[in-house]
C-alpha cells in the first residue's frame, strides 16, 4: 500500500456508496435543481464516518449524463445545496435541524439510523438478515418535488407514505 493512502472504507459503506450512486439513476429531480451550465450531480455527506471515503469510488463517474461530485460537510451550518445528502449516524440527534435547513431543496436525503425514514429521511438503509436493504419515505420525497422510479421502489424493503 502507498504511504499516506487513506484506509479503504469498510465493506458495508462501500455497498452503501454503490447504492447512493445507483439511487441517482432512479430519481427524477425538477430541472431547476441543476444550476444552469453545471453538469454535475452533487452527493453530499454530512457528519463523521466512513461514507466520505467510500464515495471516492464514485467521484467523477457519470450518472444520467452528469458527473458525480462528492462534498463533505461537518456541521449543519456548513451544509450547502446538493442533490443527494447522506446523513451520517453521528448527526442523528440533529435530524430535525437538518431537515428544516433543507426545506424547499429538491435533495434526496439518505440515512442509516433505524427509524429515520419515519422521521423524514427519504431513503434509509437497514440491515435485514445480514443484507443491506433500504426503505423509502414517499411523502418526504414528494415534498421535495422528487420522483422515485418504480424500479427503485420495487427493490425497497418497505415503502412508507403511499396513499
Amino acid at each position: 500500500r502507498l504511504a499516506g493512502a487513506a484506509d479503504p472504507a469498510p465493506p458495508e459503506y462501500q455497498v452503501k456508496a454503490a447504492f447512493l450512486y445507483q439511487f441517482v439513476k432512479f430519481v427524477e429531480w425538477p430541472s431547476q435543481a441543476f444550476r444552469s451550465g453545471h453538469n454535475q450531480v452533487v452527493i453530499g455527506v454530512l457528519g463523521e464516518g466512513p461514507m466520505g471515503r467510500a464515495l471516492a469510488a464514485v467521484q467523477g463517474k457519470t450518472a444520467k449524463g452528469r458527473v458525480v461530485a462528492v462534498e463533505r460537510y461537518k456541521t449543519v451550518a456548513e451544509l450547502d445545496y446538493c442533490h443527494v445528502l447522506f446523513i451520517s449516524s453521528s448527526m442523528d440527534d440533529q435530524l430535525p435541524a437538518i431537515l428544516k435547513r433543507m426545506k424547499g431543496w429538491s435533495a434526496l436525503t439518505v440515512g442509516d439510523v433505524e427509524g429515520s425514514a419515519r422521521r423524514g429521511v427519504m431513503i434509509n438503509f437497514i440491515t435485514v438478515e445480514d443484507t443491506i436493504r433500504f426503505e423509502v419515505n414517499m411523502e418526504a420525497a414528494k415534498r421535495a418535488n422528487l420522483r422515485i422510479g418504480s424500479e427503485l421502489l420495487g427493490l425497497a424493503q418497505a415503502v412508507h407514505g403511499v396513499p
